[in-house]
């Protein structure tokens, strides 16, 4: 029989680990929502990190976007790039097929057809990082705004948020020294979390813009997969197998800590969305393999062993495989870097490999764009030879 599939945080179900969690979080080992408020006047940007209020609690409603397979600016963008390559820049690709590091083009300053290119770019080309932005200057109402061009924006129903803009997704980690280390690690050998942006949402995320306000000087990356060379590599015969299997998200477990760590839940529900196991891009046809870890739970309809022998035959498959990975470096504050990808062929992590050592605050924002319904279209895919590409 094949080993249980272990849920992400299922850990938290087990009466005697919650209570070293919650003990450890009541002693301040780990921080819990109170942080918001005792580490706000050390940080560079500080309207960005606020906590729900009880006043906010089950004050939001998830959104839906019925047509974005057909509205997705990528339909609209232009294959040469032209408006968004519009001025003097260097390029550098941080493998042949996935991520390029870009400088000399400013976001902000993109006209529409410019964000036209950019949504058709991270779609052929996964992720893109922007150097030397001044995007975390222009303010929350900017990044809304901009943000809402490439579609409806997700409220996250436990995260941090900027002041007044609860569609503006925060990650902090606050500054400190080597005495972090052994802290984070007690009970762990790894903290990395593959994913998919809200994959347990009926309606999952299509792009998401990575702000930098803090990074330490090294460290502290973000970790990318390609899901579609994940589906590459797999036979013909697995892919049409897995092509027939619907994977179930949820975010129970997100929820379950969040609560431990006195988060007030802005939409107050666990959800069980069911997803394609393979999904198709709607612009580029091409077909990638969805396993979010962190959110799936079960394959629908499968026995338990049936279920954890194939989720733990993709864990090893999609995040053990360093030829269809790469890292996007944040490089420190001073590089005033945006990282930018499309989430529906892509999984990420966080990387903690700086708390050995002394940083400054790991702080960001994120802009999340709610994409289509994730589907599978068996008939219509395109040929390698009509995929858009990047280059």
């Amino acid at each position: 029989m094949a080993p249980a599939f272990k849920p992400f945080l299922s850990e938290l179900d087990n009466p005697q680990h919650y209570a070293k969690l919650k003990q450890r979080i009541e002693a301040g080992k780990l921080s819990d929502a109170k942080e918001a408020t005792s580490e706000q006047s050390k940080l560079l940007y500080p309207e960005y990190l606020v906590a729900a209020t009880p006043a906010e609690a089950n004050k939001y409603n998830n959104q839906k976007n019925v047509d974005g397979a057909k509205t997705d600016k990528g339909h609209l963008g232009d294959p040469e790039f032209k408006s968004l390559f519009n001025k003097p820049h260097k390029k550098f690709d941080l493998s042949p097929n996935l991520g390029t590091e870009i400088e000399g083009i400013q976001l902000s300053e993109l006209d529409d057809q410019g964000k036209n290119d950019l949504a058709l770019f991270l779609e052929t080309r996964g992720l893109a990082i922007f150097r030397n932005q001044d995007f975390r200057d222009k303010g929350p109402e900017f990044a809304v705004n901009f943000g809402k061009y490439f579609g409806p924006l997700h409220i996250h129903p436990v995260a941090y948020s900027a002041k007044d803009h609860p569609e503006l997704f925060v990650t902090f980690r606050k500054a400190g020294d080597g005495s972090r280390y052994e802290e984070a690690f007690k009970y762990t050998t790894g903290s990395y979390a593959w994913h998919s942006d809200v994959s347990f949402e009926e309606y999952p995320s299509s792009f998401s813009f990575f702000v930098a306000l803090e990074a330490p000087e090294s460290g502290g990356d973000t970790l990318f997969i390609d899901g579609r060379e994940a589906y590459r590599r797999l036979s013909p015969q697995v892919q049409k197998f897995l092509e027939g299997l619907t994977a179930i998200h949820s975010n129970y477990y997100q929820n379950k800590m969040a609560t431990l760590r006195n988060q007030v839940a802005k939409i107050k529900a666990d959800y069980f969305t069911e997803h394609p196991l393979v999904r198709t891009h709607p612009v580029t046809g091409e077909k990638s393999l969805f396993f979010s870890r962190v959110f799936i739970q079960k394959i629908k309809g499968l026995k338990a062993s049936e279920s954890d022998a194939i989720l733990n035959f993709l864990e090893d498959h999609v995040t053990n495989n360093p030829e269809f990975q790469v890292r996007a470096a944040h490089r420190g504050t001073d590089s005033r870097s945006v990282i930018v990808w499309d989430n529906r062929i892509l999984l990420h992590s966080h990387c903690n490999d700086f708390l050995q050592h002394e940083t400054s605050a790991r702080h960001h924002f994120r802009i999340t764009n709610i994409g289509e319904k994730p589907y599978l279209d068996t008939e219509g895919s395109s040929s390698d030879d009509e995929k858009p590409k990047a280059y």
